[in-house]
This record gives C-alpha cells, sequence and structure tokens, in this order.
C-alpha cells in the first residue's frame, strides 16, 4: 500500500464529507451532555460526570472559530480519519485487496451514524477515531511484537477512554487479548520468551491505567478512577439491584429507599435515578455528605451481590429496540430535538461566542437521514457478533491469523459491552457498530471469492491456445 493509494482514497472521502457539508451544517445539541463538553471547553475544566478530554480538544480545533458550523467541519475530518483507518486496517494487516477495503471506507463514510453524530456536540466521533487508532497500534504490534507499539496502544486505549468512558472495557479487554494473540496464535515462540513478553505488557497496562487514573483522582480532587463520578453514574446501571442492606456500613441507612419516588425495580427507569429529582442519586446527596464513596460502595456491592441480575435486565432493555413506540421515543430523544432555553442559549454564548437558537428546531438532511436509520442501526448490533465469529473462523489458518482474530475480538467486546455496560437502548450507543460490521462484511465477501473455485469451460467451448481458463 502506497502513499498515493492512500492519498487518492484520502480525496475520494473528503469529496463524500464535502458533499455533506453542503447538504448540512446544522450543529446539534444533546440535553446537559453538550452543555457540559461545551462548558469544559470554554473554560478547561471538567464536570466529573462527563469527558474532559473531549471538550479541551475543542477548545484548540473547533472554538478558536467564530461560528459551530466549525465544529461540524472538525468533527468531519475526524471522521474521514476514522474510515481511511478502516482502510487501513483492510489492507494492511488483514492483506485485503485495495477495492474492497476502499469501498468498505467510502460506505463509512456516508453511513447514517457517522454522518449525524459530526454534527453532535458529542464525544462519540473523536471516541471512535480514538478506538480505530488503538486498533491500528494493535495490529502493528501484533505484526512486529514489540512493545513500543503495545505501549503506545496501551495509551491510545487510554485516550478512546478518557473520550468515551463505555469503551473502557473494550480496550481493557483488548489489552490483555493482544498479547495473548501475540504468543499463542502468532507462531511459535519459545515459552520463556513468550512469559516475559506477556509479564512486560501486563505490567505496561496495568501502569498506565493506574497512573492515569491516580492523576485523575488528583486532578479533579475525588478518589482515583476514570470519573469523578463514577459511583454516581453506576446508580443508573445496577438502580434495580440494590437493597437496603447495601447501605451497611456506610453511615447512610437503606431506609432511605423508601424515599425514592422513582420506581427502583423499573429498568426503564435506570437513568432518571441520575439525573431526576426523586431518583436515587438526588435522595442520597441528601442524606449523605459524601455521596460519592457510599454509591461507589453500595453499586458494588449490588453487582457483586447479583451479577447475573445485571445481564437479565440488560437483556431486557434490549427489547427496547423491536418496541416500534419506545424506539421511535429513544430516536427522537437521540436526534437532539429537546428545546433550549433562554438562559442555557445566553450561557453557550457567553462561553463559546457561538449562537445556538433554532437548531433544535431545524430539520435537515443528516438528521433525517440517522431518523430513519434504526433497523439498519439495530440489525448492525445484533449482526455484529454473528460476522465477528465468522470472521474468526475464516482467518483461523490464514497466515494473519492473530489480525483477524484482533478484529473477530473488538467486534464481540463491542457486543458485550453494550450487553453488559448499556443502561438504556440508545442509537446514538451503536455509534461504533457500522465500521466493524463493514470491517467484517468486507473480510468475509472478499474470503468467500478467494474459495470460489475457478468456472469451467462451457460445453461445445474450446478454450483458446494461449489464454488461462475463466
Amino acid at each position: 500500500m502506497g502513499i498515493s493509494e492512500v492519498a487518492w482514497l484520502a480525496l475520494m472521502l473528503l469529496a463524500v464529507k464535502l458533499a455533506w457539508l453542503g447538504l448540512d451544517v446544522t450543529p446539534r445539541l444533546y440535553m446537559g451532555d453538550s452543555m457540559s463538553y461545551l462548558k469544559s471547553a470554554a473554560l478547561l475544566t471538567g464536570s466529573g460526570s462527563r469527558s474532559f478530554l473531549y471538550g479541551w480538544v475543542l477548545r484548540f480545533t473547533a472554538l478558536p472559530f467564530d461560528s459551530p458550523v466549525a465544529l461540524v467541519a472538525v468533527q468531519a475530518c475526524w471522521s474521514l480519519l476514522s474510515c481511511l483507518g478502516l482502510y487501513i486496517l483492510l489492507r494492511c494487516p488483514l492483506g485485503l485487496p485495495r477495492w474492497p477495503s476502499a469501498t468498505g471506507a467510502l460506505l463509512l463514510a456516508t453511513e447514517p451514524a457517522q454522518v449525524f453524530l459530526e454534527r453532535m456536540v458529542m464525544a462519540e466521533t473523536l471516541g471512535l477515531l480514538a478506538l480505530v487508532a488503538t486498533l491500528l497500534l494493535l495490529a502493528r504490534y501484533l505484526a512486529s511484537g514489540r512493545l513500543r507499539w503495545y505501549l503506545l496502544a496501551c495509551l491510545g486505549g487510554l485516550a478512546a477512554a478518557a473520550i468515551r468512558l463505555n469503551l473502557l472495557p473494550v480496550v481493557l479487554g483488548l489489552g490483555l487479548a493482544a498479547p495473548l494473540l501475540w504468543a499463542f496464535a502468532g507462531g511459535k515462540r519459545p515459552a520463556t520468551s513468550r512469559w516475559r513478553h506477556l509479564a512486560i505488557a501486563l505490567a505496561m497496562l496495568v501502569g498506565t491505567h493506574v497512573a492515569y487514573t491516580q492523576a485523575y483522582g488528583r486532578a479533579a480532587h475525588a478518589p482515583a478512577g476514570y470519573l469523578a463520578h463514577t459511583g454516581m453514574m453506576r446508580i443508573g446501571l445496577v438502580a434495580p439491584l440494590i437493597e437496603p442492606e447495601h447501605f451497611h456500613g456506610t453511615g447512610v441507612s437503606g431506609e432511605l429507599l423508601r424515599e425514592v419516588r422513582i420506581p427502583l425495580n423499573d429498568h426503564w427507569q435506570r437513568s432518571h435515578h441520575i439525573w431526576d429529582d426523586g431518583g436515587l442519586w438526588s435522595v442520597l446527596v441528601e442524606h449523605s455528605t459524601t455521596p460519592e464513596l457510599v454509591a461507589r460502595t453500595v453499586t458494588r456491592r449490588a453487582l457483586l451481590g447479583d451479577p447475573l441480575g445485571l445481564l437479565r435486565i440488560n437483556i431486557a432493555t434490549l427489547a427496547g429496540y423491536f418496541d416500534a413506540r419506545r424506539s421511535r421515543s429513544k430516536m427522537l430523544d437521540d436526534t437532539g430535538v429537546r428545546t433550549l432555553q433562554p438562559p442555557e442559549l445566553r450561557q453557550l454564548h457567553q462561553w463559546t461566542g457561538w449562537n445556538f437558537s433554532g437548531s433544535d428546531t431545524v430539520d435537515s438532511p443528516a438528521r433525517r437521514y440517522f431518523a430513519l436509520s434504526a433497523a439498519w442501526l439495530a440489525a448492525c448490533l445484533f449482526a455484529l457478533g454473528p460476522l465477528a465469529v465468522i470472521t474468526g473462523i475464516l482467518g483461523w489458518r490464514s497466515r494473519s491469523r492473530d489480525q483477524y482474530l484482533l478484529l473477530a475480538l473488538v467486534s464481540l467486546g463491542l457486543v458485550a459491552n453494550h450487553l453488559l455496560f448499556a443502561h438504556i437502548h440508545s442509537y446514538r450507543y451503536l455509534h461504533p457498530m457500522p465500521l466493524f460490521v463493514i470491517a467484517n462484511l468486507v473480510v468475509i465477501l472478499v474470503s468467500v471469492r478467494r474459495r470460489r473455485p475457478p468456472n469451467l469451460v462451457r460445453p461445445g467451448r474450446a478454450q483458446q491456445p494461449g489464454r488461462p481458463e475463466t
């Protein structure tokens, strides 16, 4: 793969992105999340419950310009880089032909979730780019066996988690899986070399994450962690599993659960226990001077006490993708139609100098395109696992077995992560899925084509001398 090949694809991708920018440059805001990110960008602070890194990157890439259109353009560039990353992954580590790989990248460039989230002040687009970069670094590590690439991949995974915390289980899983693939799927190596390599890699993975969580905790004046409000956010995941006895020894009586006005056992209401008055978090704040520490203890006990219970309620939540009323309501929510109040608009203008007035009411091509993609995105979620298994099987006898398995594992990891840790059914949460669905489909289609036997000469037609059979 040469530089000119990548340059030509980059120009084609740029044409796609410019065409979409010509159709729609309307910026979108999502509830309080976007407010938090823009505040972080303007003041270089963190909210404790959202990524600080995404906001800081916006500060130096989009905020210097006079219009929020700059944010749409910047995020379109990040999306373009993710498409290029997909192409490089298919071409180099997996060794696939040029045009199937380029077709996959071009399809991703105009995929509904990618196009719409480029216009949303949310961390999905940058988070996906960080995940793709991490995957490419791990692929390079597997090809070379050099731990410096693995260290860079650990740092890339930390960036992905700092931008989108829901990617943390995926990058941790990849960080553990990649050295195992190198040791046991990448060819025969001496046992002592394998175990020494694994020990160093594990020390790198643990060391980088411990160092980051300690540094973040000190900077945020909070316990070590990836977010200052980890306990608060976990309440929205495990609220139906929390019992009065989980509060024992925390300084707070479990009787406070009687004061929670939102039903605890209704898994559809889990997010309301974080943000709404009468939810578990708001009640806990009233009863404790250290609600975050109490929440971390209580949610940890709830998870350990009934781990299968979390799986059970999350599987039940997946039914929302098949419920027409819930699906329609959630898609409407994900498209950013919440009306902004005048104080919010004034605050945003004060922070950024940008005018978002009317952006929530403007219907536009990208919003309509995304709103029509509910079935496609749900199909990506449920098809990605089987596609990843097929990729792993097809690549098992390949000389690049470890690379095929890496793609299969990250794909399965995304599905498992959504199944285990998504507290709501959300089409926005499915944003990474299409990239990996496309990647697996390209792998499978190319593999099937390569295995197709040559066509036989039709009866009655002699083969011409000097020409190979076709």
